[in-house]
């Protein structure tokens, strides 16, 4: 639902910015979005719903969370480094106008969100490790032909391409946070989202900064050691199958 909401939200953007204008189309989301939030809360879990939590809800992370975590903070990292910079991208590199630079963090989150919605059926028939490893394998092709290809229609392809790649990876990683520690899973996925936003964070900023001394391409580029990185630690997935601890 997250891809959901990302890939519907550019979508709109790139249809209502230039009618309404940026900041109108800013507000009236924000305004939406509010009321969504106001119409769920009744709707949350209660908090007995959570196991392992008795006495002290602080827990360090184990040998097992830590290296899903890690993979976790690339897989984030990479989605995050994508989301906020392939539109700004697209417009320095073909000189396009904010919708149509738009079109392509929206089709970016379609490919996440396809991939999310077919991953446990993928999980099931083919395991986490083959999943994982072709999904960043998938990551590292449309990334790279979104960086390389000469024509704004193919790059935008190739960035829906990488979003069919990393849409995976992460849901796999908190899914084996959970059967990591079957005891108190809740604790488990919270160190693994933890160590995995902490990337959704970092990225960014690292590509900005970055960016500023090689060039946007250059530091985009940067994402494509990161998947392949998690290609060949996707062992680390295991845990996503197994329901057991995996070794550190």
């Amino acid at each position: 639902m997250f891809s959901l909401g990302a890939a519907a939200g550019a979508a709109l953007g790139a249809l209502m910015i230039k009618p309404l204008g940026a900041n109108v189309f800013t507000l009236g989301m924000e305004a939406l979005c509010l009321l969504m939030v106001f119409a769920a809360w009744r709707f949350m879990l209660p908090a007995d719903e959570d196991k392992g939590l008795s006495g002290s809800h602080f827990a360090w992370p184990t040998a097992a969370t830590i290296s899903l975590g890690l993979l976790c903070f690339l897989a984030l990292m990479t989605e995050g480094a994508i989301l906020d910079w392939a539109a700004i991208h697209l417009r320095q590199t073909f000189a396009l106008d904010a919708s149509s630079a738009g079109l392509g963090y929206s089709l970016f989150s379609t490919g996440m969100m396809v991939s999310r919605f077919a991953g446990d059926a993928l999980r099931a028939s083919h395991g986490s490790i083959p999943l994982v490893r072709w999904s960043a394998g998938l990551t590292i092709a449309g990334l790279a032909g979104a960086l390389a290809l000469p024509s704004a229609p193919f790059a935008i392809i190739a960035y829906t391409l990488a979003g069919i790649g990393i849409g995976n990876i992460a849901p796999v990683l908190f899914a084996g946070g959970g059967r990591a520690e079957p005891d108190a899973p809740g604790r488990g996925i919270a160190a693994v989202t933890t160590l995995g936003y902490a990337g959704f964070v970092a990225g960014p900023a690292i590509i900005g900064l970055t960016a500023e001394v090689t060039g946007l391409t250059f530091a985009l580029g940067l994402m494509i050691p990161a998947a392949l990185i998690i290609a060949l630690a996707a062992t680390a997935a295991s845990a996503a199958d197994a329901g057991r601890k995996i070794p550190a």
